[in-house]
């Protein structure tokens, strides 16, 4: 490659002819510069090579050179070459980095991304979704999107779409007949919410590792409408559809929109067949019960799930329930993150929440509990359980009322504990000192990490052969038992 891309502008500058030398009488009159690249430029005609490439450059979409010519040649072309070439003369053919840089800069200027490690691939893939997300669904051409997907199929590991455009709302029919009697209010006209199909795209990724998916629209101002955010069924049949061909899978998410108890078991039901999911994020959606019971099933059937996110969606005790039950079969998903901020706990859910934390210590390492509404009763079942769970070792419950009772709770199960290495207790009303307690048990965690500490009576040895002594503890239908004040243990005889 040339040299502007080879050596960094920085270290250029850094090596440059200060100006005193250049006004030396040794270097006054020399005329060639040899640490100048661009010394010969308005000097010498353009070579002839230069001239072939700039001739090349205009019909590449008739003549490819590339497997012909030699590299310094291809260099020469490849930024001779328009950034606007048709994707399907420029994938297959074209592999040089700068070229895919020119291009993503010239269609995706207001983007401005980082640490890309491919930039063939980042193009195709920004590419590709904006051409989704501007897809008109009334003038769709399924055969046209399958092209595309099965062109770039091979460079594209990650999807992101975060807008989908919804079908235009027929308007009622105007009666062409003076006598004849007809509706023509539109709120009679049958509701119409389906996106662009998906499956034709998604079954022509099949190296696809990574969806996020949005099922709403961006920037409608004034001329919103609820129809706009739906999720239909046909929706998630187009979508499930596509999931079956995809069998690299690892990250599914489907956020902001209208996923309810009813679709979420249909999508369920085909990720469950791809082995290779490794997280759902189901944040900022509608799934309730029926759909966490679902969820439970996917978690206990699967064997590599290790990240679940349902923030902020509509689920009770029955589905906590659903969740902690699934938490507590083995084998099950291997759980290391879950993530239920923003959604009401009661003091039910809490113990029903709390009891399945004791009984499985090895999963999850990681709970998010951020403004769940936990306070009295509920928020001291929360902290008290750290004084039994071996499991986790982060848990976050900022925004959350652990005043109190469950305040000195707090204290009391974290002294007991010696796994715990960080804990977010923003805006949760404590005090100074337990906050500067907490930071103090928490060091002691940290320094004990690579320690081997030896069971003792003050922190007992959790089995998951011995249920009764922790049902007992922990017992779901006893909202009134607080955790981290149990009496001494008991051997059986």
């Amino acid at each position: 490659m040339k040299i502007p891309y080879v050596v960094s502008p920085n270290t250029r500058i850094a090596y440059s002819t200060c100006e005193q030398m250049k006004d030396s009488a040794g270097e006054i009159n020399r005329r060639i510069m040899a640490e100048d690249f661009e010394w010969d430029e308005n000097l010498t005609p353009a070579p002839l090579a230069y001239l072939a490439c700039v001739a090349l450059s205009r019909v590449f979409h008739r003549i490819n050179p590339l497997p012909s010519i030699l590299q310094k040649d291809v260099d020469e072309l490849m930024d001779l070459y328009p950034d606007d070439i048709p994707l399907k003369h420029s994938v297959p053919y074209i592999k040089d980095e700068q070229y895919w840089i020119r291009s993503y800069h010239s269609k995706f200027s207001l983007c401005r991304d980082v640490e890309v490690v491919d930039w063939k691939e980042k193009y195709l893939s920004k590419y590709l979704q904006d051409y989704l997300e501007n897809a008109n669904p009334d003038v769709f051409i399924e055969e046209d999107a399958a092209e595309l997907a099965q062109l770039v199929s091979p460079y594209i590991k990650k999807l992101v779409i975060e807008q989908l455009n919804v079908v235009r709302q027929p308007e009622p029919s105007i009666p062409l007949d003076d006598d004849k009697v007809e509706d023509v209010c539109p709120f009679s006209v049958p509701k119409v919410y389906d996106h662009i199909p998906l499956e034709p795209v998604l079954r022509n990724l099949r190296n696809l590792e990574e969806i996020s998916l949005i099922f709403g629209m961006n920037n409608v101002e004034e001329s919103y409408l609820p129809r706009y955010f739906k999720f239909s069924l046909e929706d998630c049949d187009s979508l499930c559809g596509g999931l079956k061909e995809l069998q690299r899978l690892r990250v599914f998410r489907i956020n902001r929109s209208n996923l309810d108890c009813s679709k979420a078991k249909l999508l369920l039901q085909n990720l469950v067949k791809i082995s290779s999911i490794e997280e759902l994020d189901f944040n900022h959606c509608r799934i309730g019960d029926y759909g966490m019971k679902a969820l439970a099933g996917f978690i206990m059937i699967h064997k590599n799930l290790r990240i679940v996110r349902i923030a902020n969606n509509c689920f009770k005790e029955v589905g906590v329930q659903g969740i902690a039950y699934a938490l507590q079969m083995k084998p099950a998903a291997p759980l290391q993150l879950l993530d239920c901020s923003l959604n009401f706990f009661s003091v039910e859910s809490a113990s029903k929440l709390a009891a399945a934390l004791v009984r499985c210590k090895e999963k999850p390492q990681t709970l998010i509990l951020n403004s769940c509404g936990f306070h009295g009763d509920s928020a001291e079942k929360i902290v008290g359980l750290l004084s039994l769970n071996r499991g986790l070792t982060r848990l976050d419950m900022a925004a959350n009322n652990l005043s109190g009772a469950a305040e000195k709770t707090l204290i009391i199960s974290l002294e007991k504990n010696r796994k715990m290495l960080k804990l977010d207790f923003r805006g949760t009303h404590i005090s100074t000192e337990t906050q500067a307690r907490v930071d103090e048990l928490l060091e002691r965690n940290r320094e004990l990490m690579h320690v081997k500490v030896e069971s003792s009576e003050e922190i007992p040895p959790l089995y998951l052969d011995e249920p009764e002594y922790l049902v007992w503890e922990y017992n779901p239908d006893n909202p009134h038992h607080i955790p981290g004040k149990y009496p001494p243990r008991i051997p059986q005889v």
